[in-house]
């Protein structure tokens, strides 16, 4: 299939068929009703049932919110999260995701900048916000695992709570489970909204890794860009004869984040695919008995997940005859998991670049890729993509390295409530990631322009001295910091776990680096912990290390 593309993205037909993203909500309703859209704990929810659910909570927010309002929505993946955010974006409201592992000073500073008005919590973490000053927040409703389940969710929920002791105590005045909600509205129709498509869809703050978190405003418009550019980029195999066969997507990374949340929530919809939910990916256990279930044809990860997979007995025995495509983002995905991957599934890692910022696509590896290269590919459709020095200066030059600046649809309006609009003043966006680009228009990421260290004037960048000391088969993985030596020099610093059962020394490594690296790049210091810090999405929290 030969994809061509319009000159302008208005001249898309995409564009012409969706307004807004409830217009492209009702529409892949309307054309794929019987099909699964998402599926948890084996409990199935079809497009018609999503759509009578959406319709319910959307009534029950225009008669108690305005449009404009702001929802925040705190929770891992579960069968009600889709039903939360389509029903917020048909009642014209904006959702703020909030991950549900933030501490209570995170989440009120969240609450707070945003001016949410609605918290929608999930009883595992509902305690943080009892305990929380809740702002402007009007109303609480919290959620369970259980939500939609059916006479299955009761006993996952039993299990939960008395068994697994996952719920602890907490107390909101006035909160009402979502469920109450729903019953209350069933069968009602939501009112049709003109909603404009530069109107803000979704407020997503950014990970707040490296201090306070800002809030990204997407548009309808920004959202819909990103549909049509994944479309553009993907492998035809997975939308060609999509019709006569579904295409089923594990999702393990979570929907509050914004790589799952475009390509799970929007993209697979555009298909009419179905994605299987998985509410604890560290339960290895149980997600693997999960997929076991399925013949599916793309899953979408991190390389600490595809490692954590790899290392498990049980995913040697899946069938991967489907498999289509293996999705990485978030993180750079290392040769060494990449190799070992294709290996046993007989499927390259398709590495993806993005941001909160821009939706998050930006780049993404040609699908014709036949091995994994490193590179994060080429840009999407629309993307404009600038290598700009540290004055600020566009470099022209093959393979020059420098902070990656885009422009697009894609990209954000700006920061929430900021006084720093994160754009220039002719739209681009600096990414704050320094990378080059090679001959053939692919980029490579070279690392985090704030997490560059300095050593006797030279950079050296952590993620190359990352996927040197990974190649060590003691490894299991690690995390490369800058500390303080005398004077104002910097050192090199490296975090690592260690395989079950595998010893290694500090000077092993040191000396393994050598071999490797150039000297001013060697580590001065090693320390072997038990666990490496990371986001939600994998991401090696280099500050939490540094602290320790």
């Amino acid at each position: 299939m030969t994809v061509n593309i319009p000159n302008k993205l208005e001249e898309t037909d995409f564009f012409k068929e969706h307004g807004n993203l409830v217009e492209f909500f009702d529409n892949c309703c309307n054309e794929h009703q019987e099909k699964i859209a998402f599926e948890s704990f084996g409990v199935e929810m079809s497009y018609n049932d999503l759509s009578a659910q959406v319709d319910s909570f959307a009534t029950w927010l225009s008669s108690n919110f305005q449009v404009g309002d702001r929802v925040a929505v705190m929770m891992p993946n579960m069968l009600v999260y889709p039903v939360i955010v389509y029903g917020a974006l048909k009642a014209g409201i904006v959702v703020v995701n909030i991950n549900p592992l933030y501490t209570q000073r995170e989440l009120e500073h969240v609450l707070r900048d945003s001016e949410a008005k609605l918290l929608l919590v999930w009883e595992g973490v509902a305690n943080v916000a009892a305990k929380s000053d809740l702002a402007n927040v009007e109303k609480v409703l919290v959620t369970t695992v259980g939500d939609l389940l059916g006479f299955k969710g009761k006993i996952i929920n039993l299990v939960t709570r008395k068994v697994k002791k996952l719920v602890p105590k907490y107390q909101i005045d006035g909160a009402k489970m979502f469920l109450e909600v729903l019953k209350e509205n069933e069968g009602s129709k939501a009112d049709s909204l003109d909603i404009p498509i530069e109107s803000t869809a979704f407020l997503q703050y950014t990970g707040g890794t490296t201090g306070v978190s800002k809030g990204a405003t997407l548009t309808h418009r920004n959202i819909l860009a990103n549909i049509i550019q994944a479309f553009f980029t993907i492998d035809p195999k997975m939308y060609d004869d999509s019709r006569k066969e579904q295409r089923i997507a594990i999702c393990p990374l979570p929907l509050y984040h914004i790589f799952a949340l475009t390509v799970h929530n929007f993209m697979l919809f555009h298909i009419g695919g179905r994605s299987v939910l998985i509410t604890n990916p560290r339960d290895l256990k149980t997600f693997v008995s999960i997929m076991k279930k399925h013949k599916f044809h793309m899953i979408s990860g991190v390389n600490t997940l595809y490692e954590a997979l790899l290392n498990y007995d049980g995913f040697k025995e899946l069938d991967f005859s489907n498999l289509l495509m293996s999705l990485s983002g978030g993180m750079a995905a290392l040769d060494t998991t990449a190799k070992r991957w294709v290996e046993l599934t007989k499927s390259v890692i398709w590495q993806a670049y993005g941001l909160t910022e821009t939706s998050p696509l930006v780049s993404v590896n040609d699908y014709k890729q036949t091995e994994f290269t490193g590179s994060v590919g080429l840009p999407a459709a629309y993307t404009e993509i600038e290598i700009r020095d540290e004055n600020g200066n566009a470099l022209k030059e093959t393979n020059a390295v420098g902070e990656l600046c885009v422009r697009g649809p894609q990209v954000m309006s700006g920061y929430w409530k900021s006084e720093v609009s994160g754009l220039d003043e002719n739209n681009w966006f600096m990414t704050g990631d320094i990378a080059r680009i090679d001959e053939t228009g692919n980029i490579f990421i070279v690392d985090r322009k704030k997490d560059m260290i300095i050593v006797s004037g030279f950079n050296v960048f952590p993620n190359e001295v990352e996927a040197v000391v990974n190649e060590h088969p003691a490894v299991l993985e690690c995390g490369c910091v800058g500390i303080e030596g005398e004077g104002s020099q910097e050192l090199v610093k490296v975090f690592i776990v260690l395989h079950d059962g595998q010893t290694a020394t500090e000077d092993e490594i040191i000396s393994f680096c050598r071999e490797k690296l150039t000297a001013y790049k060697v580590p001065r210091h090693i320390e072997f912990i038990k666990e490496i810090p990371k986001t939600n999405v994998g991401k090696v929290l280099r500050r939490e290390l540094k602290e320790n």
